[in-house]
Formats: structure tokens, C-alpha cells, sequence
């Protein structure tokens, strides 16, 4: 008899493999870290060979076959959502509001909205850019029915991965900011932003007195401030570097701690088609 995959199984083994962890994974599609773990032994047990190499009971990293099998894995994945797009029923120009923080778009987030509309074309989507603490305000007001953000790393539910953080200043040194034993410059979006609470969570560690040099807006803003040498801004390494801003490590100051990314969705809303919109925004912020 041929071996036969299944989807869902396939989408644990993604999952994992994306989060480096059962119970983030469990998470992340809504099941239990039992459940995750009996389909992936299944699966071995289909195989014929580990797909994952673990050490006491946690997940170490993926065996080889695991890669290569998770690398088919996204393709078949894929193959199958967009089949399931191309001949379910309509749903006659459903409303799906999605909120998400405005640095998102800078990233690589307009190809994944432009993946969700070719997939799911008869549904209106809305997405509407805010302050995190304000899309999780949304969302618990049943005003967005799901919503992508940053908070400090909680271990609280919906978590779909974490971003290193790091200073950033002008690349041009003819506009940093001087003496560094001065009150702390510091480039941040408003209150509400887990960037800026990290930055003041370690500016506060370090007691070192600060000030707002500029509270930006957007992060096009923020990113021009701090290259008119306005301050020093807390952001993921991989924005700061898209910029072309300057990673450094301020004197005196601890390392910033990473900021974790999640997703909440609101109350009665947990329906096939949110979950497959999360689940595809989900793993775009695992491998992007």
C-alpha cells in the first residue's frame, strides 16, 4: 500500500518546525501538545526513520529527512489550501478585519496579504494598522476579528515567534548624538509599542535617565528621526538592517531582550477560514 500524508499532520510537522517547539506549535493550530506529539510520532512511525532529533523529551532540531520532509511539506500544504480555495462555495463578500502594527507592512507582509487575496478572492478583507495594545483592545471589542502583534515575552497563548532586538543610531556619524553619559535620546512609537517598552524596560535596568528625541507615528518616521540623529531607537534587528541603520551597543545599557510576535483572535470568530488566515500569516512571521 502507498504511504499517504496527511494534511494535518503535515501542518504539525510546519509548525514545529517553524516554532522550534511542541507546545508553541500546539498553539499555534489550536490543539494540544499531546495531540501535536501523537501525529508526529504517527508520522515517524509512517516512515520509517525520526523527523525530529530531541533530548529529554524537547525539541533539539529537525534530522535531515525531517528538513527535507518539511520542505515537501510546505509545498503539499500550499498545493492543497489552494485547491480547497479554487472550488469551495463562495462566501459571498465576507467581512474579515485584520488588524496588525503599521511597521508589518515594512516588512514582507504585502506579500503575504496579496497570497490571503488570491486564495480566498470572494472575501473583503480589512486591515487596519494601530498600536499594539490598541489591536488587542480591538479584538477583545469584537471590533477586528483577529489581530498580529508584538508584546515582551509572557508565555501566555498565541505566540508565533520572537524577533532579536537591537539598538540602532544614524549610519552617518556626523548625526549621532554626542556624550553618552548624557540623558538617553530615545526614537520610539507611542506608549502601547512593546518596541518602546523594551527600551525603557532596559534604559530603566540600567538607571539611565532618557528622553523623548521623537515619538513617532509610522516607521518610516521613526527611521528618518533617528537618521537625523533625533536618538537612539529599540528595534528587530532584521528592520533595522532593512533600513540601512546602524546596529550598536550602547555603553553602560544591558542587551534588549527579544520581542515576541502573536496573534489573538476575537471571541466566536474561530472559524475555518480566520484560522486558515492566521495560520498563514503565522508561519510568514516564523520563516520571513
Amino acid at each position: 500500500m502507498p504511504i499517504t500524508f496527511d494534511i494535518d499532520t503535515l501542518r504539525s510537522l510546519v509548525a514545529i518546525a517553524d516554532t522550534r517547539s511542541f507546545s508553541r506549535a500546539a498553539e499555534r493550530l489550536g490543539r494540544t501538545q499531546s495531540a501535536i506529539s501523537l501525529r508526529i510520532a504517527r508520522l515517524e512511525v509512517l516512515v520509517g526513520h525520526p523527523v525530529i532529533e530531541r533530548a529529554r523529551g524537547r525539541m533539539v532540531r529537525l534530522t535531515a529527512r525531517g528538513e527535507t520532509l518539511v520542505g515537501h511539506a510546505r509545498q503539499m500544504i500550499e498545493l492543497n489550501e489552494r485547491a480547497v480555495a479554487s472550488v469551495r462555495q463562495p462566501r459571498s463578500g465576507a467581512r474579515i478585519r485584520i488588524g496588525m502594527p503599521a511597521d508589518f507592512l515594512e516588512r514582507d507582509f504585502p506579500l503575504i496579504l496579496r497570497k490571503i487575496r488570491a486564495w480566498h478572492p470572494a472575501e473583503n478583507l480589512e486591515v487596519r494598522c494601530d498600536l499594539s495594545a490598541r489591536l488587542v483592545e480591538e479584538v477583545d471589542g469584537g471590533r477586528l476579528d483577529l489581530a498580529f502583534f508584538k508584546r515582551v515575552p509572557s508565555g501566555e497563548a498565541g505566540a508565533i515567534g520572537s524577533e532579536a532586538m537591537r539598538w540602532f543610531r544614524s549610519a552617518d556619524k556626523r548625526f549621532v548624538p554626542g556624550d553618552m553619559s548624557s540623558p538617553f535620546p530615545l526614537v520610539a512609537f507611542a506608549e502601547g509599542c512593546a518596541y518602546r517598552q523594551e527600551a525603557v524596560r532596559c534604559l530603566g535596568q540600567a538607571r539611565r535617565d532618557w528622553y523623548l528625541g521623537c515619538e513617532a507615528r509610522s516607521f518610516p518616521a521613526l527611521a528618518a528621526a533617528v537618521e537625523a540623529g533625533l536618538g537612539y531607537a529599540a528595534l528587530p534587528a532584521r528592520l533595522g538592517e532593512r533600513r540601512a541603520l546602524a546596529a550598536f551597543q550602547p555603553r553602560g545599557l544591558p542587551e534588549l531582550e527579544p520581542v515576541e510576535l502573536a496573534v489573538c483572535i476575537a471571541s466566536g470568530r474561530d472559524a475555518p477560514l480566520i484560522r486558515s488566515i492566521a495560520g498563514m500569516v503565522a508561519q510568514h512571521c516564523a520563516v520571513a
